[in-house]
């Protein structure tokens, strides 16, 4: 869970004004806009505590019976 000091700065539903601006770019601009969008999010899954706790009870083979 993300407390309050972890919050991102981020719109996170944008208006129908700005998604269909945001269609009417270019495709590369639109990709250099995501990928900038991606390696701002990265470090907050990289640092999930919660993720890095779970995986050891969740790794392993799966076992049918």
């Amino acid at each position: 869970m993300i407390s309050q000091e972890e919050t991102l700065e981020v719109d996170l539903i944008p208006s129908l004004a700005q998604r269909r601006a945001f269609l009417k770019l270019p495709l590369e601009e639109r990709r250099r806009i995501l990928a900038q969008q991606a390696d701002q999010i990265v470090e907050h899954y990289e640092l999930d505590s919660e993720r890095t706790n779970r995986e050891p009870w969740q790794g392993g083979d799966i076992v049918g019976y």
